[in-house]
């Protein structure tokens, strides 16, 4: 912001126009376009974002956005996309409407460029505000947020919000730069715009002549919005019926507004008055005014309440010389409607209103056709002379137009169904994948990153991915839903369309560094374990111990590996590692990890910017991904370049993070939650995979041992095809999470390395954790051979079954032959499993007190 306090008045040129403006206020003002009534659902696109500003640099980033209308209650983002603008609005509480006025363009090309005042050599520190963002997007939504921003300068994690009065008239060259200025929109009216815009400290009045769309606060005061033409429906018979949202339990105040009323018709009034009412409950003089976005789903049973939906006419393709259609233009079936003799327009709707199973009415001369098709109106055909009008709710409304919109196939003829397998009766669980999605478009977005969906089922708030081998092959019933298929689907597919996205890559820690003097670092005597590497006690160091492990991934499916970094002085045997990597055409991620020091970021700048320039280094659209093994006690520096940050999902994410990947967890309903999450707006999915836990520390347990895990996280993960699945871990002897060929060591036996080197050499009786919880997937003592004598298990197990199960489940999903059918039964977690976020390596127990077995040496 500008600096200085008090109040001032700054003369702007052209370029110093605001982003947005409000209209007529903007706050509690829904957005309208040609009058206070007109909310087509054609006006704008629907999506989702957290607050204001991100929901209007969602609107910049599109050519064709007008503005935004914002509800903060709800993450609502309306993108008006009516190429007439915003021309009105109308009163609605909780919502904010903003017409764009200008956008971001490039300065001399923007690339490369820092932004000057009046000449290349005018770099004056009083023109900017230095803020430090490591993205270009947060930079912009900054520039959003400021009011008297002119421009922005973006470099390496450095944003300057340009506040010049006279704006950025010029640039200078320079590499990794980039300079955008306030420019306004070209239109074609002209007028004269005022903007207050208030900051924390003061107020900036500007004002500024040019070409700009004029601004309902400049033309004549917009008349109170005349009551919508609204029909009232009862809900499950309306008497002694509360309403509720998705089932008879949903209930939330954040649904309705309430009000004090003299009766019914003064409710429906309020409601008619209302914008995006979808319906009311009254009871003696209390009214709720119901504007949940996906409407009233259901009803409760309560004495003396009465629960109404509200729908009401809207004009099909226009309305005017239109005859109503079902499926499309030519399906015109007489069972559709039923004709009345009616003398005008407005008798033909009241007939309507009056018919329950009525969905909307064609009048043309006298004749009134009521409609009561179960697939609604979803086409018209040109007849001059005739008026078609759809009768439905706005959540209705909004469903329908994203249909129209759509060109995929509507399976069972139209909306009011839901997909099914074989039959109407055939519901699986199996067969779908519930993920978030706030509009129609977003759902089948999300159907065609899969290789393995069919088709989608989608109603307002709720999206199913569907996975059937199958395909979709029946519907049922069910109001406002629709089921459609994929383009590409076939009666009877046998695979998906296309290799599936997803990289497998392992999570690998370079910490094995040879059997040192006590008090240097090697984890092989630090850490103790249950385990034994088919690699024995392997040194890092060793070029060809780590090629040895390389060529053993590749030949099993893994594209790359995740290295878990921690300290400096492992960068040696990192660097040889990244260059094997490159050697087999392999990829690598850094994981930076503040388990021993918060300050890697800080410390190891320099060679992070090394790694992460190198060619086969992982990245997403371009941009570098920097995993983060993070607490919240990280000291966070940017690198100098544009990053997605990720963190794990279970420490709150940092100001700094782009998105979060999963850990280890017992919880599988919590990692499907994480799939089920849109991560399209500012980071990308990440999935995870794992064994299991089990965990040999000689101070503190971490968790409660669980296992027996790989099979049911590959599921559930392929069900979602993220573009990286991490597999935790190739190498955490100490926490049993290794998916190296390894075997279990014999109890009471030791390394004889470490007791060579130590005066202490710990064994599986020293685990904090105990045996109470067995391995039995593991051979006993050998790579081949049984599992341990407590198991009980008549079978031999080999070291390497895990690492083939991956490389079975990653052939197979990339062959399009893998039936990725989430079974809920396949695992369930003990009592004692804590579920997501119990994992924190600086957790300590109490120390107990074990007797010491003899040794048994090997």
């Amino acid at each position: 912001m500008l600096r200085g306090s008090g109040e001032s008045t700054v003369q702007l040129s052209q370029l110093g126009t605001l982003l947005f403006e409000p209209v007529d206020g903007g706050v509690s003002r829904a957005c309208r376009g040609a009058s206070a009534t007109d909310n087509s659902p054609l006006n704008f696109q629907l999506s989702s974002a957290s607050d204001l500003t991100f929901c209007q640099w969602q609107c910049i980033k599109m050519d064709t956005c007008q503005g935004v209308e914002y509800h903060p209650s709800n993450w609502r983002c309306e993108l008006w996309t009516r190429p007439a603008g915003i021309q009105a609005s109308a009163y609605f509480q909780t919502a904010d409407c903003y017409r764009r006025v200008a956008k971001l363009e490039p300065v001399d090309g923007g690339d490369d460029r820092a932004c000057r005042g009046a000449n290349p050599d005018d770099n004056n520190p009083a023109h900017y505000v230095v803020h430090p963002h490591s993205v270009l997007d947060d930079c912009e939504r900054q520039c959003i947020a400021t009011p008297e921003c002119r421009g922005i300068e973006y470099s390496f994690g450095r944003c300057e919000v340009w506040v010049r009065g006279e704006g950025i008239q010029s640039s200078l060259a320079l590499p990794g730069f980039k300079c955008f200025r306030v420019a306004q929109l070209a239109t074609s009216a002209t007028a004269t715009t005022t903007a207050t815009a208030t900051a924390t400290s003061q107020t900036v009045t500007a004002t500024s002549t040019a070409s700009t769309t004029v601004s309902s606060l400049d033309a004549p005061p917009v008349d109170d919005p005349q009551p919508l033409e609204l029909v009232f429906r009862a809900v499950d018979g309306g008497v002694n019926r509360a309403c509720r949202g998705a089932d008879a339990n949903d209930n939330s105040q954040s649904y309705f507004q309430v009000f004090t009323v003299t009766g019914l018709e003064d409710c429906k009034n309020r409601c008619r008055e209302t914008t995006g009412c979808v319906g009311i409950e009254f009871i003696n003089t209390r009214c709720e005014v119901w504007t949940r976005r996906a409407g009233i789903e259901a009803s409760f049973e309560l004495a003396d309440y009465q629960c109404l939906q509200a729908v009401a006419f809207h004009p099909v393709d226009g309305g005017s010389d239109r005859a109503c259609r079902g499926a499309s233009v030519t399906d015109n079936s007489p069972d559709y409607y039923v004709v009345f003799p009616e003398t005008s327009l407005a008798d033909c709707k009241d007939r309507c209103a009056q018919t329950e199973a009525c969905i909307g009415m064609e009048y043309s001369d006298g004749r009134c056709e009521v409609w009561t098709r179960s697939g609604g109106i979803l086409a018209s055909a040109a007849v001059v002379g005739f008026q078609c009008f759809q009768l439905s709710s706005p959540t209705r409304q909004e469903l329908l137009a994203e249909v129209a919109a759509s060109t995929w196939e509507v399976v069972g003829g139209g909306v009011d169904r839901e997909c099914r397998g074989a039959d109407w009766d055939d519901d699986s669980p199996g067969y779908f994948s519930v993920a978030h999605a706030s509009s129609l478009a977003r759902c089948q977005e999300r159907c065609l990153e899969l290789t393995i969906c069919r088709g989608v089922e989608y109603r307002i708030g709720h999206c199913e991915l569907w996975t059937r081998p199958e395909g979709i092959g029946a519907t049922a019933q069910r109001s406002s839903s629709v089921c459609l298929r994929r383009p590409s689907d076939t009666s009877a597919p046998s695979s998906g369309g296309g290799a599936p996205r997803t990289k497998y890559v392992v999570h690998y820690m370079p910490w094995f560094l040879g059997i040192r003097t006590p008090g240097l670092y090697d984890h092989w005597c630090v850490g103790n374990s249950f385990y034994e590497s088919y690699l024995g006690l392997y040194d890092q160091n060793q070029r060809e111990v780590v090629g040895q492990q390389l060529d053993l991934m590749k030949s099993s499916g893994i594209d790359g590996l995740w290295i878990d970094y921690q300290l400096t002085s492992w960068d040696s045997v990192v660097d040889m590692i990244v260059d094997e990597l490159e050697a087999r055409g392999m990829g690598v991620a850094i994981v930076v990890d503040n388990a021993v020091n918060n300050n890697i970021f800080i410390e190891a700048q320099a060679k992070l910017v090394q790694w992460v320039g190198r060619s086969h280094y992982y990245r997403h659209n371009g941009i570098p991904v920097i995993p983060v093994f993070n607490d919240v006690e990280i000291n966070f520096q940017a690198l100098p370049f544009e990053a997605y940050y990720m963190t794990r999902r279970e420490v709150p994410l940092p100001d700094w993070a782009n998105g979060t990947y999963p850990w280890i967890t017992a919880d599988l309903k919590w990692l499907e939650e994480h799939y089920k999450k849109d991560h399209s707006l500012s980071s990308f999915a990440i999935g995870a995979a794992y064994r299991g836990f089990r965990d040999c520390y000689s101070n503190r347990v971490l968790h409660v041992p669980f296992l027996q895990m790989l099979e049911p996280s590959l599921l559930v993960t392929s069900k979602y095809q993220p573009e990286f699945v991490q597999v935790l871990t190739w190498n955490d002897y100490s926490e049993g999470t290794m998916i190296e060929p390894s075997w279990l060591r014999t109890h009471g036996s030791c390394h004889e390395p470490c007791n060579n080197a130590y005066s202490f050499c710990p064994t599986s009786f020293d685990c904090f954790s105990g045996l109470e919880t067995r391995d039995c997937d593991k051979p006993y003592g050998s790579e081949f051979g049984p599992a341990d004598p407590a198991c009980s298990s008549p079978y031999n197990k080999s070291a390497y079954s895990e690492l083939d199960t991956l490389k079975q489940h990653i052939n197979l999903e990339r062959s399009g032959l893998l039936n990725s059918i989430f079974h809920t039964g396949l695992f369930t977690p003990s009592a004692s499993a804590k579920g997501p976020g119990w994992y924190s390596r600086g957790h300590q127990s109490e120390q107990k007190n074990l007797p010491k077995p003899e040794f048994v040496m090997k």
